[in-house]
């Protein structure tokens, strides 16, 4: 059933990963970037820092707060904080533990190279692989794709290009090789796919299908009944 509501989802996903993988085949993690890097523009000079934020972790969590308030329901809830919290800590593990002593482009790339730096940007130099960045928007838009009600195919389409940008930013900040957001956009994506098929098959207590309101009016109307005074 996941597959088939979401096919030109999946279809596109799996396409961009297949194809993906040529840069990693055919050039080293610095060379490619080095050619990348040639390619730059004021306009995306400007968008890029902006743009790249939406791939952090706290908007991540404010999208799961906007969610809660709009009455989304515990079991999706679940399925949106745990889909963040397994690709964290597989980002993390390999980032922290693997491969610490991976450095960033900036630290790697000839000391004589012209690379374009977009200004203001602090650029910085370890813990690269992989992308965090790339990982959590890739987490955001699966989880929207996947737990979404309308399954209209140019909403998939706009969500695999908003994943894009928001990757390929990281790349174009000179802050990752593409490497770096290749597995990270692998990591959220199959993340988020487990996290949703182990909880949607998890039948749970009866209030799982329930809005955290439900919990509001229920304990907060015993709360209030509890501090009325006694006669």
């Amino acid at each position: 059933m996941i597959w088939r509501e979401n096919y030109l989802f999946f279809y596109l996903i799996t396409t961009l990963f297949i194809i993906g993988i040529s840069p990693l085949l055919l050039f080293d993690k610095v060379s490619f970037f080095m050619l990348a890097n040639q390619w730059h523009h004021p306009i995306a000079d400007y968008i890029a820092p902006y743009l790249t934020w939406a791939g952090d972790g706290l908007t991540y969590g404010c999208f799961i707060l906007i969610s809660a308030v709009l009455r989304t329901s515990c079991r999706k809830i679940l399925i949106m904080g745990s889909s963040f919290v397994c690709m964290s800590l597989v980002v993390q593990l390999l980032k922290h533990l693997v491969f610490a002593h991976m450095v960033r482009p900036i630290a790697a790339v000839p000391l004589d190279a012209n690379l374009h730096l977009v200004n203001g940007v602090k650029v910085l130099t370890h813990l690269s692989f992989p992308s965090g960045h790339s990982a959590s928007i890739f987490t955001l838009v699966s989880v929207i794709q996947l737990l979404s009600k309308s399954k209209k195919e140019i909403y998939s389409l706009m969500l695999v290009l908003l994943a894009l940008m928001i990757a390929y930013s990281r790349m174009y900040l000179c802050q990752h090789f593409y490497t770096d957001i290749y597995v990270g956009a692998l990591i959220g994506t199959l993340s988020t796919i487990v996290v949703y098929l182990v909880c949607m098959h998890f039948k749970g207590p009866h209030w799982f299908n329930r809005s955290v309101y439900f919990f509001i009016v229920k304990y907060g109307a015993r709360w209030s009944l509890n501090k009325l005074p006694q006669k």
